[in-house]
């Protein structure tokens, strides 16, 4: 990653934060004081138990670094960021996402279509159930922009073998009921680890790969969840619980902050791998957008 690309994580910090001769002290209860260089960081994420000081603020806008402050569950709700004549990293990924041409999006959506449809076919593999290979195969015909909708002839594909037949399900979303419910739920779950690694990585959530919608401000969000997906999608199919009950719901939680690839990498630092990934691919400092394929050990290739 990119090394002057720094995110300081405070938001299960309890104590205070102040400035000093151009660092940042972090001060949590019961620990040594820890200085951070404010011009090594570009993010602060901060908790609702993290004191900061009004000087550290300031000098957190002169060095143009933005500072997020995220609600009980960890999500980010509102943003600082500074208003000095010199762009700060955030604002320059900002304007590489706004000028990014149509091909270089149409080509990063088909990569994020591939390796969602591989890591379904990983998914159906690791619950037991057929029809992996053809997905598989289906991933192989995804073009640039996904223009034949390959993503969903391999949804219907998946759905129907998912689950086993005396299940009888049929994917709705929103509908509150039996299985669909604990989707849902799982999925709300993800998409807000993958809201915290957007705004971390200093990426505007308006500007989606392949959504675009006025009234939805997470639009990029909606695209980069679509590859860890299955994450959820297996835990809820291993399961023989059909409510969303406590268990269900302790359970859904564990495998959204469990293991993401085959080599051991979880899903909240896949995810914020994958948004800072993405951030370079915006700003032209990489050609290819690798995106992580859930139960593998390599990204989307090709």
């Amino acid at each position: 990653m990119e090394s002057a690309w720094r995110v300081i994580d405070c938001i299960n910090v309890e104590g205070q934060l102040r400035y000093e001769r151009g660092r940042m002290v972090v001060c949590a209860r019961d620990k040594e004081p820890v200085e951070i260089p404010l011009a090594q960081t570009a993010v602060l994420l901060l908790g609702l138990r993290a004191n900061i000081s009004t000087a550290l603020l300031s000098r957190l806008a002169q060095e143009g670094v933005s500072v997020l402050v995220c609600d009980w569950k960890g999500v980010p709700v509102g943003a600082l960021d500074s208003w000095g004549a010199t762009p700060s990293r955030v604002v320059i990924r900002h304007w590489a996402q706004v000028e990014m041409t149509v091909p270089r999006q149409k080509n990063a959506w088909k990569r994020i279509v591939k390796a969602k449809i591989r890591g379904q076919a990983r998914c159906l593999e690791m619950c037991g159930r057929p029809r992996g290979g053809a997905l598989l195969q289906m991933s192989h015909h995804v073009r640039t922009g996904d223009v034949s909708n390959v993503e969903g002839m391999a949804a219907r594909e998946y759905w129907q073998n998912l689950f086993t037949p005396e299940e009888e399900f049929s994917r709705q979303p929103g509908s509150g009921i039996g299985k669909n419910a604990l989707l849902d739920y799982g999925y709300a779950i993800l998409r807000g680890f993958v809201i915290r690694a957007i705004l971390a990585a200093g990426l505007d959530p308006t500007f989606g790969v392949n959504h675009h919608n006025r009234s939805n401000y997470f639009c990029l969000a909606d695209d980069l969840i679509e590859p860890y997906r299955p994450v959820v999608d297996c835990c809820v199919a291993q399961m023989g619980i059909f409510t969303l009950d406590q268990e269900a719901k302790q359970r859904i939680v564990e495998a959204v902050n469990g293991q993401y690839t085959a080599g051991g990498l979880t899903v909240p630092s896949s995810l914020n791998d994958f948004a800072q990934q993405y951030g370079l691919y915006c700003e032209g400092k990489c050609d290819l957008l690798r995106v992580p394929v859930f139960g593998e050990n390599n990204n989307e290739e090709g």
